[in-house]
């Protein structure tokens, strides 16, 4: 699996949290990529977790940490 973030900085001009380097992202530990579990209906039409690996949608892909928070 590749652990290099796939941006530089996420879509927000002068983003405060994509200028620093000091905090890496909690939800995807600063690889920008992510392994959450989706629904899916199995055969029998029975609703079972599966995992996906994509971009992590808490730093947009940047491995940068992006809280919702004033930065302080």
């Amino acid at each position: 699996m590749d652990t290099t973030p796939t941006r530089e900085c996420c879509a927000l001009t002068d983003c405060p949290w994509c200028g620093r380097a000091d905090l890496v992202c909690r939800f995807c530990a600063g690889t920008g990529r992510w392994s959450p579990e989706r629904p899916v209906t199995d055969g029998d039409g029975m609703i079972v977790w599966e995992r996906v690996t994509e971009e992590c949608r808490m730093c947009a892909g940047t491995g940068k940490e992006h809280r919702h928070t004033p930065l302080g």
